[in-house]
């Protein structure tokens, strides 16, 4: 599992699930699969402390979106303890339930940084810019150059300090790091501009101008439409109204990106490969995707939601839902079988 459209897919069938779900249980058995997952990916890439990290970041997420919820929503039965009303805007009963609805929202926030960080662990930075679309190729590039700049700073500070204190320099005070800046700021003017001079020799400043009145009126047009059908969906129109106006909204914004893209040319000296493993994968997140959305519009999948309101109670699980919610280890097992 190597190609980056197949990661995409990936990403977005967990996603949705993430988003469907506000089952812990559910949410609880996608993240170990996700830590699971990374750990693995960060093996194979030889980094090591993935996982404490990473961990750390999801139970601060968990802990202030817990305290958050705490403090501003005081519904629920179960009440901890009782903050002055005159103290403004939390004021109120501090409840566990809705202290157990803030560490939920905290478990799903903190599952979509996991999943973001394990599609970079996996995809180097030249497959993520190249997944940018063509009309946005001059995004793109400024991307790719911000990314790489950085690491030539760093390094290019970590020599200037190594001779610094070669030259006796203690490099403990404030003013002994004087003077790593401004050779540090000579050495990027001067990358600066043999980068330019070599996007110049390319022919990058010669690029389409592709901000004509029919693209513009095309994607105004499709982002009006998508509009409108949120509106419309807002004051409780049919619903095949709205639906109707999503997609014609986004196959205009969709055929205009497209066809701006057709007129960016864009040299590429190596192309991705398909792997077998690649097809069966894309196989697998489409039999998933379906199979997902027949059983949550059919009903077979209730367990999904969860609410602690009005009163605390235990989140129940299906077999179903928990087969769903592992799903993110698929890649693991292309690894195995690769």
């Amino acid at each position: 599992m190597k190609n980056s459209i197949v990661w995409v897919a990936w990403l977005t069938a967990a996603m949705v699930f993430t988003l469907s779900t506000r089952n812990p249980v559910y949410l609880i058995l996608t993240l170990a699969g996700l830590f699971y997952l990374g750990h693995r990916l960060a093996q194979r890439s030889g980094r090591t402390g993935w996982v404490l990290p990473n961990l750390r970041f999801m139970l601060t997420m968990v802990l202030l979106s817990t305290l958050i919820n705490g403090l501003f929503s005081h519904a629920g039965s179960s009440v901890l303890f009782t903050i002055p009303q005159t103290w403004p805007l939390i004021g109120g009963n501090i409840t566990l339930e809705s202290m157990v609805y803030g560490m939920v929202n905290g478990l799903v926030i903190g599952a979509l940084y996991i999943l973001f960080n394990i599609v970079n662990l996996a995809l180097s930075t030249k497959q993520i810019t190249r997944l940018i679309p063509r009309a946005f190729h001059p995004i793109a590039m400024m991307v790719t150059i911000a990314l790489t700049f950085f690491p030539s700073i760093q390094q290019r500070a970590r020599e200037i300090k190594e001779a610094q204190m070669i030259r006796g320099n203690p490099m403990k005070k404030i003013s002994d790091w004087t003077p790593i800046l401004i050779p540090l700021l000579v050495t990027s003017l001067e990358n600066a501009i043999l980068l330019a001079e070599s996007m110049t020799a390319r022919g990058f400043h010669k690029q389409v101008d592709l901000r004509t009145p029919q693209n513009l009126v095309s994607l105004i047009s499709g982002a009006f439409a998508v509009f409108s059908g949120w509106v419309l969906h807002l004051y409780r129109y049919p619903v095949a109204i709205s639906a109707a106006l999503y997609l014609l909204g986004a196959g205009l914004i969709a055929i205009t990106l497209i066809n701006i893209g057709k007129q960016v040319r864009v040299t590429r000296y190596h192309h991705e490969s398909w792997l077998l493993a690649d097809y069966l994968t894309a196989a697998l997140i489409g039999v998933y995707l379906l199979g997902f959305a027949g059983s949550a519009l059919t009903g077979r999948l209730a367990t999904l939601g969860y609410s602690p309101y009005p009163h605390l109670i235990l989140p129940e699980a299906q077999i179903l839902g928990v087969v769903f919610s592992l799903f993110p280890l698929l890649p693991v097992a292309m690894m195995q079988h690769d």
